[in-house]
């Protein structure tokens, strides 16, 4: 079907330049409006399938403004501006638009971008239909399984929070006369671990007596109007509603969803979702509620019905109901709400073939990220391949990502098999991708659209059948403003982004890590650590990791190498928390010089050995031959 397309531009020869470069390849434009006025009235008579978007317009309003309304009527747009620079760049991406151009254009570039916005409508799509058709499955097969209510409820729950996320939930059961008959919270504890809390659990944790709690329990319409909470109105409706601000102060929750379904008999269930994330909750969120409220409503009426006649009583913790996914995440470690975030994303987009885009800072462990989104996939009896961009040599980058041919060039002896070819069938891991020559970036996007590569000096294409994972520690909007990175490349691998954030927003997960290191590295050093002392790891919680994870880890295996009697020594951590005066100019030292002492140093405390466990290239974070070139480069005398 030819796709319908609007444009939204003021002016006169670009908007008509557009209308004959789509009507050339075959779309219909619909419309030209020179304002947000205009557009809104051709919205209302027309059928449109992609908005081409001008930023600057005629009128008051601006293109950011109408896309906002465009979000909500959930049409896709291309925003088309002569500004890339940051700022505007960010305005728009709080808009979620699927592709910007950049004046000038080229005609390919049109066509690239609605090529690019129609994989990302696609995928958007398959995944929410994906989801809806989970959750319907889900339910049904839970209603089914000869399980107490509780545990019926808990594995509900879980399947629940990949696509609505939450850190309580509070289900109230109420009977067409008005009055509540039941109500239970349900907190969660790790990835795949939840428990019930019945009222007189709340009651102890919050030392409410049974008249206090009545007092402020009081059913009021917003605790069963369909409604999303976040920002100033999560802070009004707590002003408001005396239990949602207990509740909300008990587990430090920032963000409410409620929804409420209506069964036959006239009972009505409510639910309370709540995060400790801000502003989680959108209209999404509460359209897959909508879309499953027959299966739901359905449903609940059976789990109501083997609660009232009289089940078990609530288990605090109740049996995890799905089976752990432990193999698929052995290597992320720790419960915060930050990095279970994480994870649900995961679950979601693993086992499709969407692109994924992780970003975060060095040593936050973007390819641990990867290497479970390839093993939650359906592509996981093929390989993986990671490339780090970042490291390949400048002119042999596209040999090394697409192959070439015997004599192509100087050197090509024989045929080698590319990156992408190895990949084939598989997954391609593309880290650092903000550092890709600019140049290749354009190759890499070719490959990516057509699914095919050809090698140095081929005659022939060659079809690749793989899914990209790529991850950044660059802020890639940036790169874009400075016009290092492609706006159209971005684009096409931000489908799906996933950031992991920065170990000091995680800090309750220090601990875990802490833990979980000390046992890995104490094993292959031949050590025994029983515990972590107390003093050590609060040295641990007061230091900021700007190297995140990757430094604690050098750091914990440090600390297992100076350990005497099975003890880590508090004193022995080097963590930077105390700052010594500036010195003066003549004291200050070269780059080099600061570079060299250190390996110097780091040398000394493994004897001279460079490479293998517990060698100095793993203490810093380097590879063995590059610690070698450094070694010799700065003249360290071993």
């Amino acid at each position: 079907m030819t796709e319908k397309i609007l444009i939204v531009e003021d002016e006169f020869i670009v908007a008509h330049d557009l209308q004959m470069i789509l009507q050339r390849a075959g779309y219909q434009v619909v419309g030209i409006a020179d304002s947000v006025k205009q557009a809104e009235a051709i919205l209302e008579k027309q059928a449109v399938d992609l908005v081409l978007l001008d930023i600057y317009l005629k009128g008051r309003l601006t293109g950011i403004d109408l896309a906002r309304h465009l979000m909500k009527i959930q049409i896709p747009f291309i925003y088309i501006s002569a500004n890339s620079n940051e700022k505007v760049l960010e305005a728009a991406k709080s808009t979620s638009p699927y592709g910007f151009i950049v004046k000038p254009y080229r005609d390919r570039d049109i066509l690239l971008s609605i090529d690019i916005a129609r994989y990302r409508k696609e995928n958007s799509h398959n995944m929410k239909t994906s989801s809806e058709r989970f959750m319907q499955d889900f339910i049904v097969d839970i209603s089914m399984k000869s399980l107490t209510w509780q545990k019926k409820i808990i594995a509900m729950a879980s399947a629940f929070q990949p696509y609505i996320p939450f850190d309580f939930i509070v289900l109230s059961g109420i009977e067409k006369d008005g009055k509540r008959y039941r109500e239970i919270g349900i907190t969660r504890e790790n990835f795949d671990q939840y428990g019930l809390l019945s009222v007189s659990e709340f009651m102890e944790l919050t030392h409410l007596s049974s008249t206090q709690y009545a007092n402020i329990n009081q059913l009021l319409p917003e605790t069963t109007t369909d409604c999303i909470y976040i920002g100033d109105d999560f802070e009004n409706v707590k002003k408001s509603v005396p239990m949602k601000n207990l509740i909300a102060n008990t587990y430090q929750l920032n963000a409410n969803l409620v929804k409420t379904f209506y069964l036959e008999n006239g009972d009505q269930i409510s639910f309370s979702f709540y995060s400790r994330t801000q502003n989680i909750y959108q209209q999404a969120h509460m359209e897959l509620l909508s879309s499953l409220s027959a299966t739901l409503e359905k449903k609940l009426a059976h789990i109501i019905d083997l609660e009232k006649v009289g089940a078990e009583p609530v288990n605090k913790k109740p049996d995890n109901i799905l089976p752990p996914a432990k193999t698929e995440f052995e290597n992320i470690i720790g419960k915060s709400t930050a990095i279970l975030s994480v994870l649900d994303k995961i679950k979601i987009v693993a086992p499709t073939n969407t692109s994924v885009l992780i970003t975060g800072e060095s040593g936050t462990g973007k390819e641990e990220i990867a290497k479970s989104l390839h093993r939650l996939s359906q592509r996981n009896t093929k390989p993986m391949v990671a490339v780090n961009c970042a490291a390949l040599p400048f002119d042999l980058i596209e040999s090394i990502l697409f192959g070439h041919e015997k004599g192509a060039f100087t050197g090509a002896v024989n045929t080698r098999i590319g990156k992408f070819e190895e990949a084939n069938g598989g997954t391609i891991f593309l880290d650092e991708i903000g550092e890709m020559p600019f140049d290749l970036q354009a190759k890499l996007l070719r490959a990516l659209q057509e699914k095919e590569i050809e090698r140095i000096g081929g005659k022939q294409p060659i079809a690749v059948d793989l899914r990209i994972i790529a991850a950044t520690n660059l802020h890639l909007e940036k790169e874009i403003a400075k016009g290092r990175f492609r706006l159209d490349l971005f684009y096409r691998l931000n489908v799906f982004p996933i950031h992991i954030p920065p170990l000091w927003q995680r800090k309750t997960d220090i601990p875990l890590l802490a833990e979980y290191f000390v046992n890995k590295h104490a094993k292959v050093i031949g050590k025994s650590i029983p515990s972590i002392p107390s003093d050590f790891l609060d040295r641990l919680l007061q230091y900021d990791w700007p190297g995140n994870i990757r430094e604690l880890e050098h750091i914990i295996l440090r600390s297992i190498l100076l350990a005497s009697n099975g003890k880590l020594n508090p004193n022995d951590l080097e963590l930077g928390m105390k700052h010594e005066e500036p010195g003066l100019p003549h004291e200050i030292k070269t780059i080099n010089d600061n570079e060299r002492d250190h390996i110097i140093r780091v040398l000394a405390l493994c004897k001279g050995r460079v490479a293998g466990s517990g060698g100095a290239a793993e203490l810093l974070g380097v590879p063995a031959t590059t610690l070698n070139s450094k070694i010799k480069k700065l003249d360290i005398k071993r």
